[in-house]
């Protein structure tokens, strides 16, 4: 005779909800919860299916192929990629073209139609184009097109360029310029500059903190006040800035670099530190090439801000060696944040990368080694490169902000808290947002987060690649979190975490899951193994941290064949990386269960707790003043 556990339990007062990110997050005490249901429930490890199996019938490969980076998939799985694509509700901009004209690449100083020499308390012009205002500052006026060379080097001193709709080309030849009271150069010009950094010369841009502004102007509406020039390097219009030279920043006043129009930075070493946003362009910021460091003593790294345009608003890194240290948000964007090459490292008090619309990462590396949530944004696509997070929240968020309202109809109470499968939930928490989507379909993802690991207030689907997710060791989060569906269609997923808040893909999922619910908690570093009847491993992890709930996703997951979780073995010989052993021997452990795969979703173990989809992404903290 079977007996059916159902714990009967009441809730009383009020439910805090994850709300502002910088408040203390409490989701229900589920870890006490799982408790008591572990305890009052029989300790047989069940085996559980979900869904309809695939048909997969490759053999077991140890995980070795996983944190290599390859991007190759089968075609069945490119047609489910394709079709997804198509099915995605995404008018934002897909791909960003950023044209490169004649003048952005020009560096040569031939031709050049007159040279600036600082020194000391003056400045020597020879050629045609500027002229001296002498006064408590040494101020150079350029007010014509052409090329300006400029070197030397003064404690109080300033390039001012008014030279209409005139594009004007700035080569910085070993030139160090210190301004005591407005920004060292201040572009208010009404067509493009460019600025060349001649190869092997050293450049040096510096303010104080106290500016004389040009232009003050009050909204009326709002009563914000915005000042000009508010960077140590200040462009009206667009700039452009290249050459193989260093160029190095310092602002004790506001941004170190700032454009109010468009910004391409195509080559050269820059160094920009400032008390608030290290560079922002109001259009865009598109790094091509170039070696960037970045650092904000109290905004953001690199930003742009321009709103209520499709075409613009876009950070987009290209190229180069990016490094950002920031006290806000080390990327942000308006419209969309994208990577498509180079290697970026950066380290966040708030965001790693944020973007209110669309974040893409197509390419390169990207290491976010501090941040309180690593990845954020409405829609997160993530097709290519090797990325890294490390979060005290939330690994990937997909969010547009609070959620407010009555809680969905699979809400906290629905979907997991009673479902099938031992005690991961269905559905989400708070109320579902259909624009908030977390969509992997290629790359190498892996997620150290004390919060969420992969968060969406939408959908979460993952279809293809490599993604490693150490999740929280607390029960009031999940290494996956969703409001809607979570979907495993395609490539290869570990997530390891607390199974107090534990969710899994849903039995409508393209690729075969094995979700484990262990009854006692590893240790960070001890070795976990899934092998088919066969003898074949598939999977011989060690996580990061301490957790007692896995959801294992591979290709490599046969319908009808049997599988067995081992713990507490050692591995030995091999290959390691990021937690996933290959090619090595695996000893000792001890059976923690076995299914026959016949569902799309098979289980092993006996529950432990989970609500439904938890809480969703909260928005953002408020933010301190921008000064622009």
């Amino acid at each position: 005779m079977s007996i059916i556990c159902v714990p009967f339990f009441i809730v009383t007062g009020e439910c805090v909800m994850k709300n502002l990110k910088h408040n203390s997050i409490l989701k229900i005490s589920a870890l006490l919860l799982a408790l008591f249901l572990f305890a009052g429930c029989s300790n047989t490890v069940k085996n559980v299916n979900e869904g309809a199996a695939t048909g997969a019938d490759k053999g077991g490969s140890g995980g070795s192929n996983y944190w290599k980076d390859s991007t190759t998939v089968t075609q069945e799985q490119d047609e489910i990629n394709q079709e997804e694509n198509t099915q995605k509700e995404n008018s934002e901009i897909a791909d960003i073209k950023v044209s490169y004209s004649d003048f952005d690449n020009e560096t040569s100083a031939d031709s050049a139609q007159c040279k600036i020499v600082f020194k000391e308390d003056k400045a020597e012009i020879d050629g045609n184009g500027a002229e001296l205002l002498q006064d408590d500052c040494t101020i150079v006026k350029i007010t014509a097109s052409g090329k300006y060379v400029i070197s030397g080097e003064t404690d109080n001193g300033q390039i001012y360029v008014e030279a209409g709709e005139n594009q004007v080309h700035l080569i910085l030849n070993g030139v160090s310029i210190h301004c005591e009271k407005s920004a060292p150069i201040y572009l208010n010009n009404g067509k493009k500059t460019v600025i060349t950094l001649v190869d092997n010369t050293v450049n040096k841009l510096t303010d104080s903190s106290t500016y004389e502004y040009s232009v003050k102007e009050t909204d009326e509406t709002t009563g914000e006040t915005k000042y000009e020039p508010n960077a140590a390097l200040f462009s009206k219009k667009a700039l452009t800035i290249n050459g193989n030279g260093s160029l190095e920043v310092v602002s004790k006043n506001n941004n170190g670099i700032g454009c109010k129009d468009e910004l391409k930075i195509m080559s050269g070493k820059i160094k920009v530190q400032a008390v608030n946003n290290a560079i922002r362009g109001n259009d865009f910021v598109v790094i091509k090439d170039g070696e960037i460091t970045a650092t904000s003593e109290k905004g953001d790294g690199i930003k742009s801000t321009k709103e209520n345009n499709n075409e613009k608003g876009f950070v987009h890194i290209a190229g180069g060696t990016v490094n950002v240290d920031a006290y806000e948000d080390a990327l942000q964007a308006v419209k969309l944040l994208s990577v498509k090459g180079g290697k970026v490292t950066l380290a966040a008090d708030d965001d790693g990368m944020h973007c209110d619309n669309t974040l893409e990462i197509v390419g390169g590396e990207v290491d976010i080694t501090k941040s309180y949530e690593g990845i954020e944004a409405a829609v997160i696509n993530i097709t290519g490169g090797k990325t890294y997070v490390k979060a005290s929240d939330d690994g990937l968020n997909a969010t547009v902000g609070s959620t407010s309202g009555s809680e969905s109809e699979n809400g906290r109470f629905g979907g997991g808290m009673f479902g099938g499968g031992g005690g991961f939930g269905g559905g989400g928490s708070m109320q579902y947002q259909s624009s908030c989507q977390v969509n992997i379909s290629g790359g190498y993802i892996y997620v150290d987060a004390q919060g969420d690991g992969l968060d969406s207030n939408g959908d979460l689907t993952v279809s293809g690649g490599t993604v490693i997710v150490n999740g929280p060791t607390n029960g009031g989060n999940g290494a996956l979190d969703a409001n809607g569906t979570i979907l495993a269609n395609g490539g290869f997923l570990v997530a390891v975490g607390n199974s107090g808040m534990a969710e899994k893909p849903a039995g409508t999922s393209k690729q075969n899951v094995i979700v484990v619910t262990l009854s006692s908690m590893q240790q960070a570093g001890s070795v976990i193994r899934i092998q088919e009847d066969s003898g074949a491993d598939l999977l011989n992890f060690a996580g990061a941290k301490t957790y007692n709930s896995i959801v294992f996703s591979s290709p490599d997951i046969k319908n009808g064949s049997e599988y067995t979780m081992y713990t507490g073995g050692e591995y030995s010989g091999g290959e390691e990386s990021d937690g996933l052993m290959a090619n090595g021997t695996f000893s000792g452990g001890t059976s923690a269960g076995s299914v026959t795969v016949s569902q799309i979703i098979s289980n092993i173990g006996n529950g432990g707790g989970g609500f439904g989809g938890g809480f969703g992404g909260g928005q953002r903290p408020d933010k301190r003043p921008d000064f622009w």
